[in-house]
């Protein structure tokens, strides 16, 4: 069984945690993710089944969309509620004003440097190991996102000198939102640490496309086909020659110029993936059927 589940990530299990229980679902090692979420954080997790692993790169690139709930004037080491706090800044006033005003200099083009409790390596190390370890943090320069939309969702709400307000986020890939909450603190001369995020899209994925933890875990949910989860790659379907001529990884000239086309059988299974390369020319980057 190949293809891609769209799994309603729950609060407590770190993305490899969710890959463990799908492999004991299918029966398979073979299941890879795309996007990973913290731990503490819900929503869109992409899984990817057997065959399917051999696409995630394809999926990486996806843009992300989040809500999020943060909690000014408290700060935590991890950036969110499950870290230690660090710094107290209680009693600051959050005008709803400026709140609004901040959130929008951070749309369009947002350059944020990775917090320290992160997963990226650095050195053959993830971030968050130096941190643990409490080693001195090799320095990382910020990388360039783009933030399409930024908008705030209710209205903020004090409680114990702590202001409470939710938003939502749409961004590129590699968005951390616990970073983006400090980063707005930082605007409004305060701190804040992330009560709550919640990935509510991944790419073309949604919320409403995913299953729950609990299906999963009971039972082998169906799965979304290969060529439904690449739909943002421009499709044509080989005839039999031309299937032929697949299956032996030969190149093919195309009228398309866009930089990847999904080759699908005359039953519209994918069969390859090809990568424009110059004259019209496209060549094998991924193939799913074998020459006789």
């Amino acid at each position: 069984m190949d293809g891609i589940l769209i799994l309603n990530k729950p609060k407590g299990y770190s993305s490899h945690d969710c890959v463990n229980i799908a492999r004991r679902a299918f029966n398979t090692r073979k299941v890879g993710h795309s996007g990973t979420l913290d731990p503490e954080a819900s929503g869109v997790l992409v899984l990817a089944i057997n065959k399917a692993t051999r696409i995630l790169e394809f999926l990486n690139q996806d843009d992300k969309r989040y809500e999020f709930e943060v909690c000014f004037n408290l700060a935590t080491n991890t950036l969110d509620h499950a870290g230690e706090v660090t710094k107290k800044n209680l009693g600051h006033a959050i005008d709803t004003d400026e709140l609004d005003n901040a959130l929008e200099t951070f749309k369009g083009t947002y350059y944020q440097k990775p917090p320290a409790y992160a997963a990226i390596k650095v050195k053959g190390k993830k971030l968050y190991e130096y941190a643990r370890e409490g080693k001195p943090m090799p320095e990382v320069a910020p990388r360039r996102l783009t933030v399409y939309d930024l908008v705030r969702m209710n209205e903020p709400s004090e409680k114990d000198g702590r202001v409470y307000a939710r938003f939502e986020v749409y961004a590129s890939k590699g968005l951390y939102v616990r970073k983006l909450a400090e980063d707005l603190a930082m605007a409004l001369g305060t701190v804040a640490h992330t009560t709550m995020i919640h990935r509510t899209s991944a790419g073309n994925f949604t919320i409403e496309d995913s299953v729950t933890m609990k299906t999963l875990k009971e039972g082998s949910p169906s799965l979304m086909s290969m060529n439904e989860a690449l739909s943002h790659l421009t499709e044509v379907v080989a005839d039999p020659s031309m299937a032929k001529d697949i299956s032996h990884g030969k190149p093919l000239a195309l009228t398309s110029r866009d930089p990847f086309i999904r080759m699908l059988d005359q039953s519209r299974a994918l069969i390859a993936i090809y990568k424009y390369k110059e004259d019209g020319l496209y060549k094998p980057k991924k193939v799913f059927i074998k020459g006789g």
